[in-house]
């Protein structure tokens, strides 16, 4: 079998199953009944149904990881409304027969005057090669509606036989008039607890630690391979587990929402969206041409993240290891099942989609479509993403109330990391848009560390700005900021100029150019020769004007060098972004905040610490540009 897309994948696997309908059978079957997967499904589950609150029914079920969602409208602006889907999880595989869900909204605890309709929703999909996953799993999935805009509401999950989650609360999307607020942004997640081990669940994290005689080893479907040289997460660190640590403390930033650029669980550890085979997965590997794939994963990970998302909406949108072929639809088949992508973007994009809080517009943005460097979903929606965005950036710099414009994406336009860098397919997608429709930032992913850069217009560097710099974007450009450092294992950023990292053509280094690239933040100390500026020679971006097939199977670009002088902000292990927004009144400034927030720096002592803050500033309602069709 030679290279294709995931559609192609999903095809030739459904064709294969439609002739083994009763293996197919046999093995959700098994999936369904017993065993160890079930039992630890079920210890995970339950775990974290009981650490929220909840009250164990008749029937052996649990519910756990709720995550919130918000629920835009065509135009972007949220309705009254909210979306929660949680996981349902059965001692025996399966809910009874008839069981049904509502969910209880209210002003106080105890106190739900309003009941909405859940559903009930079985996610399954088989791979047909004998190594393949079976899924099966099971999500309640709801919508809150009649909110009160700006209100505190609470609710609470309930299940036919009795079973009722704990209390969570949130707060609904306020009307236009938005008081200040801060958002949270990260990507590259993953877990710390693998899917399959009985005995330790997501909240025992010493025991992950140890990982004595996990199911899985480390690091295949969890984070938990780091190396003793990692300054947080190595031996001896400040913090073993920085996924969970991320959610903790983006919590203490009291975020109206979060947004995930991208890589979410890691259910598929390889990353390269190909069929899934995990008959070699004890050796970490998969056969060439295939990928590692745990549906179970999303069970630890959405454990993870609900003590934030029960109560702050989680906006996620997808990355290369999202690229799941077993569910279909791209690769996102299970992604409508687990989560509530809002859907108003272009056909055939499910993790394409935009709303509006307050003063900013924010577009979610699938870069595997865009994407040169892995090109197993390049180009699937045809060009309708490209155009839809335009349209989008058309209607908001046509006289809305948006002011500030935000996307957020997977793969980066602008980054340096040695693993992946920039990638010229969403650079040449993008740019020219961001750029004529002043776009003011972009959050990425991909590269496993945190990078900024000076702000750019049509791909040059317009000025320097510094940590503390405030930032006109509608003269000065965009800022994108890779915020890839949310847990996963961190990636170095380049060595020095060699045969390994070459410069362009006729680009000869000195100084300190000559040095490898080094960290570059507020406080930063070096303790070795390395090149601190913010010029780099031997970076490079992908290019999918030649494609090859990489040692996986998987069709790829090529690297392209490139000498850059825009990479102002660099650090090489774990943060998340918080953004404060102070809305203003037309004619007056309006600003919005970024913040980095770095997790256990080591020698600080502190949970977290600011490496860079900058503020983007613009005067309210004049966001408005006129731009030739």
């Amino acid at each position: 079998m030679g290279p294709g897309t995931i559609d192609e994948y999903t095809e030739r696997n459904d064709r294969i199953l439609a002739r083994h309908r009763v293996s197919r059978r046999a093995a959700l079957r098994a999936a369904l009944t017993g065993g160890a997967l079930v039992y630890a499904q079920y210890r995970l589950a339950g775990a974290a149904f009981a650490a929220a609150g909840g009250t164990a029914g008749r029937a052996g079920v649990v519910v756990s990881g709720r995550h919130l969602s918000f629920v835009p409208g065509a135009d972007g602006v949220p309705r009254r409304a909210m979306a929660v889907t949680a996981q349902l999880v059965s001692r025996t595989g399966r809910p009874p027969a008839g069981l049904r869900a509502v969910v209880e909204v209210g002003t106080a605890p105890g106190d739900y005057g309003s009941r909405f309709p859940a559903e009930i929703r079985h996610l399954t999909g088989s791979d047909a090669i004998a190594g393949g996953p079976v899924c099966s799993q099971f999500y309640v999935k709801a919508v809150m509606e009649r909110l009160a805009p700006g209100a505190v509401h609470h609710y609470r999950i309930r299940l036919s036989d009795g079973t009722v989650t704990g209390d969570a609360h949130f707060t609904a999307a306020p009307g236009p008039a938005a008081a200040p607020f801060t958002f949270t942004a990260v990507a590259d997640l993953g877990t710390h607890t693998a899917p399959t081990d009985p005995r330790h669940s997501w909240h025992q994290q010493p025991a992950v630690v140890r990982r004595a005689g996990g199911a899985w080893p480390a690091a295949v479907f969890d984070n938990n391979s780091y190396p003793s040289t990692d300054p947080v997460a190595g031996a001896g660190g400040a913090d073993p587990w920085p996924a969970v640590t991320q959610v903790g403390l983006m919590r203490t930033q009291n975020p109206v929402f979060t947004l995930v650029a991208g890589d979410i669980c890691y259910a598929n550890p390889s990353g390269q969206g190909l069929p899934a085979d995990d008959s070699m997965a004890m050796s970490r590997t998969a056969p060439p041409g295939r990928n590692l794939f745990n549906p179970y994963v999303w069970d630890v990970f959405l454990d993870q993240i609900e003590p934030l998302a029960a109560s702050v909406p989680w906006m996620f949108t997808t990355g290369n290891h999202d690229m799941e072929p077993i569910h279909g639809d791209h690769g996102y088949g299970g992604h409508r099942a687990r989560l509530d992508l809002p859907g108003n973007g272009p056909a055939s994009c499910p993790s394409a989609y935009r709303f509006v809080y307050g003063n900013v517009g924010f577009l979610a943005i699938d870069a595997n479509d865009l994407c040169a460097e892995l090109q197993t979903n390049t180009g699937y929606s045809g060009g309708r993403q490209v155009r839809w965005v335009e349209s989008v950036l058309r209607e908001w710099r046509s006289g809305t109330t948006v002011d500030f414009i935000v996307a957020f994406f997977h793969q980066c336009a602008y980054a340096t990391s040695d693993k992946h860098a920039s990638d010229g397919g969403v650079r040449d997608a993008l740019d020219p848009l961001f750029s004529t429709y002043r776009v003011d930032l972009a959050i990425q992913g991909h590269n496993h560390q945190l990078e900024r850069t000076d702000p750019i217009r049509y791909g040059r560097r317009t000025r320097s700005a510094p940590d503390g710099s405030t930032i006109h974007p509608a003269e000065d450009g965009v800022t994108y900021l890779c915020a890839g450092s949310g847990g996963r294992l961190r990636s170095p950023f380049r060595p020095a100029p060699g045969p390994e990292a070459p410069a362009p053509p006729g680009v000869r280094s000195s100084g300190a150019r000559e040095l490898p690239e080094g960290e570059r933040y507020r406080g930063h100390r070096p303790k070795s020769p390395e090149n601190t500026t913010a010029s780099v020679d031997n970076s490079y971006v992908w290019s999918g004007a030649e494609t090859v097939v990489g040692k996986s199977g998987q069709k790829a670009g090529v690297r392209v060098p490139e000498a850059i002088d825009w990479s102002q902000v660099r650090y090489d292990a774990y943060a998340f972004l918080a953004v404060d927004v102070v809305p203003a009144a037309p004619g007056r400034t309006t600003t919005l905040t970024v913040r980095t927030l770095a997790d256990a720096l080591p020698g600080t002592r502190q949970p977290y610490t600011e490496i860079d803050r900058i503020t983007l500033a613009r005067i309210a309602g004049r966001g408005m540009i006129t731009v030739a069709r």
